[in-house]
């Protein structure tokens, strides 16, 4: 069966101890501690910078096998060059990609509100059909913001590409589930689906250590949504963050809560699961 892989936007919240981390736990034993708890975690720091191999190996060693990481692109590539010379960086971070092995979840390629098809059409085409013959052995999917983006033309054309439409639950983003899923049914997209929750990032709640505003209609229907995408075949990645409900380890406990009433989870962590010493965690 195909898997459901939930995880968190980062690991790194201060506000998580005595919440969700234990009191006492240290910054460099929270992956370490995260990983028993989720299966996959949304890296956010490679937007502003690629990790030092050293770093990768530390997060690899501080995980249970079966463990993924969802790297974001940089943003060196996305919102500054805007996709213009940036050939050299694309391959780097392919790199480190590939140096996570099976431990790399499908990457992230995210475009601000104002790279639009309008005026970068052409240039995010030509990229987007580069960087789709360079993906071997790697999974990408592509969230856009912009109105003349979030289209079923353009889901259709990462998907003929190999590439996943990230499906997001976000304000003033369009619910792209309906025309992903009409691609799913055709048997036109690739074998996983990528999804992002993150709802009022810019008004919602704040704090990060409290479920405070209750999504209850939206999770049980992304429930029953991710069980299709697996009875399908795909396997689902999928990542919550705080501002959905306030605090996200408490929003994807209950998301798996719903999706234990609809099927069998991949038990976790994996019973033969040993954590690396503290001396070998350098996280950044």
């Amino acid at each position: 069966m195909s898997s459901i892989n939930l995880g968190t936007s980062s690991w790194q919240f201060d506000e998580w101890r005595g919440v969700f981390f234990p009191t006492g736990l240290t910054r460099p034993h929270y992956l370490t501690y995260y990983a028993g708890q989720f299966n996959s975690v949304e890296v956010n720091t490679t937007f502003y910078g690629l990790p030092r191999p050293a770093t990768l190996l530390n997060w690899i060693e501080s995980v249970p096998s079966g463990f993924s990481f969802c790297l974001k692109f940089p943003r060196a590539i996305t919102h500054e060059k805007r996709l213009e010379d940036c050939t050299q960086e694309t391959l780097v971070f392919l790199d480190v990609l590939r140096s996570l092995g099976p431990a790399a979840a499908p990457a992230l390629l995210q475009f601000p509100p104002d790279f639009t098809r309008q005026t970068y059409g052409r240039r995010l085409a030509t990229y987007l059909d580069w960087l789709a013959g360079e993906m071997s052995g790697l999974r990408l999917g592509v969230e856009v913001r912009a109105p003349d983006l979030m289209t079923p033309a353009f889901a259709a054309y990462l998907a003929e590409r190999g590439l996943a439409y990230v499906l997001v639950d976000r304000v003033e983003t369009v619910d792209a589930f309906g025309f992903w899923w009409a691609l799913v049914e055709q048997g036109k997209t690739p074998p996983f689906a990528l999804v992002r929750w993150i709802g009022d990032d810019k008004d919602g709640p704040k704090g990060n250590d409290a479920l405070v505003s209750p999504r209850d209609q939206q999770l049980d229907q992304w429930a029953v949504r991710l069980v299709q995408l697996q009875q399908r075949g795909l396997d689902v990645y999928g990542y919550m963050h705080n501002p959905y409900e306030g605090h996200s380890p408490a929003s994807l406990r209950r998301l798996q809560e719903r999706l234990a009433q609809q099927t069998t989870l991949q038990p976790w962590p994996p019973e033969d699961a040993t954590g690396a010493p503290p001396t070998q965690m350098a996280l950044f």
